[in-house]
């Protein structure tokens, strides 16, 4: 693909709409966090979803840091869901813009690299079309984020009006599953740890078994995508 193939220009007002917007619902989080919270734990629970940009780090092991660190769940789901948003919306309204800024251009490019190459090993996304994007963003596979979301629908030409809504839902269906998942673990260990250890082991069991399905019955009737 030629680089500019399947961006997305939006006008300069539409790009501080939804760019400013979507940073002044950010900056509104981070003082109703501030305010709630206070001095201490604030500190403790920003550096925390800090860590949520960091490569390697996604939903499966920052919900639980974050539980165990005593931040609720309304807290953690919104946290997640709006630093989600806020990476989807910056990344489909300005692709092009920051493409150009040498650092994020570079990290850009590279992340659209691994969005080509999740898109190649699992082709059901772009035959499933926007349920493939929700089922992409919802599950945690290797790479699966907001980011490589977001990029994999402009590489599939999604327009942002349908690739937005898709990602709000995805990550908080998968950060509500994740939170609330975690919680219930955490009262069965209090119950019994044993309880728990087979619980995690069942999910465990569970997804396997699911994504040997999936691989056996879904994904070669996509295969023709590799070709």
């Amino acid at each position: 693909m030629s680089e500019g193939q399947h961006l997305y220009h939006p006008g300069i007002k539409i790009r501080l709409l939804f760019s400013l917007g979507i940073l002044g619902v950010l900056a509104l989080w981070i003082a109703v966090m501030y305010a709630v919270f206070g001095g201490e734990k604030f500190g403790i629970f920003m550096g925390i979803f800090a860590v949520y940009f960091a490569p390697g780090f996604g939903k499966e092991s920052l919900i639980p840091i974050m539980t165990a660190a005593g931040c609720p769940l309304a807290a953690i789901v919104s946290g997640i869901v709006i630093l989600d948003m806020t990476l989807a919306i910056i990344i489909s309204f300005n692709f092009d813009l920051l493409l150009k800024i040498p650092v994020i251009g570079y990290a850009l490019r590279y992340a659209t690299d691994k969005s080509a190459t999740a898109l190649h090993d699992h082709p059901w996304v772009k035959g499933l079309a926007g349920t493939g994007l929700f089922l992409f963003m919802y599950i945690p596979f290797m790479g699966s984020s907001a980011i490589i979301t977001t990029i994999i629908g402009r590489l599939l030409s999604v327009h942002p009006r349908v690739l937005l809504p898709v990602i709000f839902t995805g990550s908080l269906c998968a950060t509500v599953t994740v939170a609330v998942g975690v919680q219930a673990v955490i009262a069965l260990w209090f119950a019994n740890p044993w309880y728990a250890v087979l619980a995690v082991i069942g999910v465990v069991i569970a997804g396997i078994l699911l994504w040997k399905l999936w691989q056996k019955y879904i994904t070669p009737r996509f295969a023709k995508d590799r070709k």
